[in-house]
C-alpha cells in the first residue's frame, strides 16, 4: 500500500511538473502573440492616422483645389485690346449690330481688358465650365450647352450661370461671333483639346473670370450617364412637344437618358425658346445631383464618377479630383445651387465666319459685370 501510495505521489508530482511546464510554454506563446497583436494594432493605427492626414490634406475639397485656383487653365485675355487700331475698327465695323427694328447697337461685348499677368485672388473657390457639344461623337462640333459653375467648397455651395449659345463674344483671330462657334474654330485648328481651350478662353474673356476646370460631354454622353444612374426625377412646368409622337407631360416625371436629352435640346415648343431650354438644362443638372446624392449611390459615387470619366466624359479633373468632388457633393443639397441667366437683348449682325447677317444674343455688359460680382466673387 505504501509502495502504491509512493508511486502515485511520484507520478502525481511528475504530472504536476509537466503541467507547469506546459502552462509556461502556452503562456510564452500567448505573450508573443499578444506582443505581435499589439504591434500590429499600433501599426494599423499609425497607418490609419497617416492615411487620414493624407486624405484630409490631399483629397479634402477645401484643400484639393487650391492648386487649380493658383494655376487656372485660362484667365481673361488682353489680346483683343492689343489689336492694331485699324484692325479693331475693321472688326467693329464688320460686326456692328442692329436690333430687330433697325436701331444701331453698341458691340454686345467689349474686347477683354484684363491682362494675362493678372494676379489671382487667394480663395478656396474655383470655376468650372460645363460643355455639351452638338454631336453624338467623332465629328466636328459646336457648343450646344455652356454653363459656368462657381464652386465654394468651404460653404458647400455652387452658383451656376447659363451662357446662351448665341451670345456675341470676341474670339481670338476671328473677331466677334457666336460663343458656340468658338469650339469648332479651335477644333478645326488643333483638334478636340484645342476646341475646348478656345471655348473656355472665350468664356473667361466674356465673364472676366479665370477658368480652373472643365467637364465636356456630347449627346450620347448625357443620355448614357443619366441611364447609368437610373434616370432623373423632374417637375415639368408645361407639356413639351418633341415630335408629334413624343410629348413630355407637365408634372412630376421620371425621365430616362433619352427623354432627358430631348428636354435638354427642346427650344421651339416653349414660350421663352432657348431661355426655357437653359432653365431645363440647369434643372437636369440639379436632378442629376439629387440622384447621385441618394443613399444607394453615395458609397459608389467616386467609383461611378471615375467610370463615367473614362467612358463618356472629357474633363480636366484627375481621378483624385473626382474623388474630392464626390466628397464635396455628399455635403450639398439641391437647395445649395443658385442659378441665373445672362441678361441682354435680341440683335442681328454680320458674322465673320458665316459671312452673313445672323441672330445674336447681345449681353448687357453692366449686368454681366454685376452678375459676376454677385455669383463669382467670394
Amino acid at each position: 500500500m505504501k509502495s502504491m501510495r509512493s508511486l502515485r505521489s511520484i507520478s502525481g508530482a511528475w504530472i504536476q511538473r509537466l503541467r507547469g511546464k506546459q502552462g509556461k510554454e502556452i503562456t510564452g506563446k500567448r505573450l508573443i502573440m499578444r506582443r505581435i497583436g499589439r504591434f500590429t494594432l499600433l501599426g494599423s493605427l499609425i497607418l490609419i492616422l497617416i492615411g487620414g492626414i493624407w486624405i484630409w490634406g490631399v483629397l479634402h475639397p477645401e484643400h484639393r483645389f487650391q492648386k487649380a485656383v493658383l494655376n487656372p487653365l485660362t484667365i481673361p485675355s488682353s489680346q483683343a485690346s492689343s489689336l492694331p487700331e485699324e484692325e479693331q475698327q475693321s472688326v467693329s465695323a464688320s460686326n456692328s449690330l442692329s436690333s430687330s427694328n433697325g436701331e444701331a447697337l453698341l458691340p454686345a461685348t467689349s474686347a477683354p481688358e484684363t491682362s494675362q499677368t493678372a494676379t489671382v485672388k487667394e480663395t478656396l473657390s474655383f470655376n468650372i465650365v460645363l460643355i455639351g457639344t452638338d454631336t453624338w461623337g467623332g465629328e466636328s462640333s459646336r457648343a450646344d450647352t455652356i454653363m459656368v459653375a462657381h464652386v465654394m467648397p468651404d460653404q458647400r455651395k455652387v452658383n451656376i450661370v447659363s451662357v446662351p449659345r448665341d451670345t456675341r463674344v470676341y474670339v481670338e483671330k476671328v473677331g466677334y461671333t457666336k460663343i458656340n462657334h468658338a469650339h469648332i474654330v479651335g477644333e478645326l485648328k488643333g483638334g478636340n483639346k484645342q476646341g475646348t481651350l478656345t471655348l473656355i478662353q472665350a468664356v473667361s474673356d466674356f465673364m472676366n473670370i479665370p477658368i480652373h476646370h472643365y467637364i465636356k460631354t456630347n449627346f450620347s454622353g448625357v443620355r448614357d450617364f443619366i441611364d447609368t444612374i437610373g434616370g432623373v426625377n423632374m417637375v415639368i412646368d408645361q407639356d413639351v412637344v418633341i415630335t408629334p409622337e413624343i410629348t413630355i407631360k407637365k408634372g412630376e416625371q421620371h425621365l430616362d437618358g433619352e427623354h432627358a436629352l430631348y428636354l435638354a435640346r427642346a427650344r421651339y415648343s416653349t414660350p421663352d425658346g432657348d431661355f426655357s431650354r437653359q432653365r431645363e438644362q440647369f434643372n437636369i443638372v440639379r436632378a442629376v445631383a439629387d440622384q447621385l446624392l441618394k443613399p444607394e449611390h453615395l458609397p459608389d459615387l467616386a467609383g461611378l464618377l471615375l467610370k463615367e470619366k473614362k467612358d463618356i466624359i472629357d474633363t480636366s479633373f484627375s481621378d483624385s479630383d473626382l474623388i474630392s468632388l464626390a466628397w464635396l457633393f455628399k455635403g450639398i443639397g439641391s437647395d445649395d445651387f443658385t442659378y441665373e441667366q445672362i441678361p441682354g437683348k435680341n440683335s442681328f449682325g454680320l458674322d465673320p465666319l458665316v459671312g452673313s447677317k445672323v441672330y445674336y444674343w447681345s449681353a448687357d455688359p453692366e449686368e454681366v459685370k454685376s452678375l459676376k460680382e454677385r455669383l463669382f466673387t467670394d
